[in-house]
């Protein structure tokens, strides 16, 4: 890495803190509104679950959306209940009955429903609801009610299993993803639809195989490090991404050779509207100042926010590592912030508490 780029690097972050400090920024952890948490895919498809235990079953409800401008709002149901071949799924909001889907019925309708790019299942069993109007007399139902209570059939005859999931936050978190997704005040918004016409959201396109990279960004993926040695079948899972920029050109996020316990390593390669590719490095601190790295870990690209997250973890839990954002200035990665901690002891990982290596507290105003 020259000097010359690093100073660039260093140089742009620090001229633009003064403009950062008085922009909202994302948070290190995904927002909550009373147990609906809310995030987003590198695609821009963005969520919002529920994870409701009762006693020995639980249920994971979301609402998923994608990035397109005609995307419908989809439901998504796991349980890790094993359910039964016959029987019937019920749900209730406020004791007033929504909807009875025979099982069976349920499994058949499932190949009709085409999962967002860069959805991942949880495990256990899951289920589509049925999408279109009925998804969204069920979400308008949710919206009003108190409580969604989903009946789980059990077999040998066995009573349903009910499992009451609250619904006290999730207006407020289909408001975030509407906001999110630029679709508040747009007749495809889901809470208080508006007069302006669907748009699509802010996106980037997933890249599931590298036969979809150009030849030029190969090129700088081959031969950096190692980063062509990966399995084609990890290569897919992985959540590649690339992000349209002005006049053509493109900026693509890719991993950079298999994972390992923890963390999967990813580069930054821009390709330019005259077909000219180039590795871009980002800034990073160390115990003696500012350094610049070619290596994101596990990376996550904000594409309402044009930004970057690197997660290292130093544990499988996550407790421990380095924390880090940029955001895309045109021609490079700016560093807005950066957050540590050394101490590995099993604990819950709480990013909020970090200590910050970025900005300095004693920076200049």
């Amino acid at each position: 890495m020259t000097l010359r780029l690093l100073t660039f690097l260093i140089t742009a972050a620090t001229a633009f803190l003064a403009v950062s400090g008085s922009m909202a920024q994302p948070g290190r952890t995904a927002p909550n509104f009373e147990g609906w948490t809310v995030d987003c895919g590198n695609t821009g498809v963005c969520f919002t679950s529920s994870f409701t235990r009762s006693q020995s079953v639980w249920v994971d409800v979301r609402i998923v959306r994608d990035w397109q401008a005609e995307a419908q709002p989809l439901i998504r149901l796991t349980t890790n209940t094993e359910l039964p071949q016959e029987g019937t799924l019920r749900f209730d909001v406020d004791g007033a009955t929504i909807e009875e889907l025979p099982i069976e019925q349920l499994r058949e309708m499932q190949p009709a429903v085409t999962a967002p790019s860069g959805f991942r299942p949880l495990g256990g069993e899951g289920f589509w609801y049925p999408a279109g109007p009925a998804a969204i007399t069920l979400l308008d139902a949710m919206q009003k009610g108190k409580v969604l209570t989903i009946h789980l059939p059990e077999g040998n005859g066995s009573d349903a299993i009910s499992v009451p999931v609250p619904l006290q936050g999730l207006k407020a978190s289909l408001l975030w993803l509407d906001n999110r997704q630029d679709r508040t005040g747009t007749v495809a918004a889901i809470v208080a639809p508006g007069t302006g016409p669907a748009r699509d959201a802010p996106h980037a396109l997933p890249i599931l195989s590298a036969d979809q990279l150009p030849p030029e960004v190969t090129a700088i993926w081959s031969a950096n490090r190692l980063c062509s040695a990966i399995d084609p079948a990890i290569f897919a899972s992985l959540n590649a991404v690339r992000v349209p920029l002005a006049e053509g050109a493109s900026l693509y996020i890719i991993p950079c050779g298999a994972p390992t316990a923890y963390n999967s390593p990813y580069v930054a390669i821009l390709s330019g509207k005259d077909g000219a590719a180039r590795q871009v490095h980002v800034a990073r601190m160390s115990e003696k100042g500012p350094i610049a790295s070619d290596l994101i870990y596990n990376a996550r690209w904000i594409p309402a926010d044009q930004q970057l997250v690197s997660y290292f973890k130093g544990s499988g839990v996550g407790e421990c590592g380095l924390w880090n954002r940029w955001i895309w200035n045109g021609t490079g990665l700016v560093l807005l912030e950066e957050a540590t901690r050394k101490t590995c002891d099993g604990t819950a990982p709480d990013l909020s508490n970090w200590s910050s290596t970025w900005p300095l507290k004693n920076a200049p105003d």
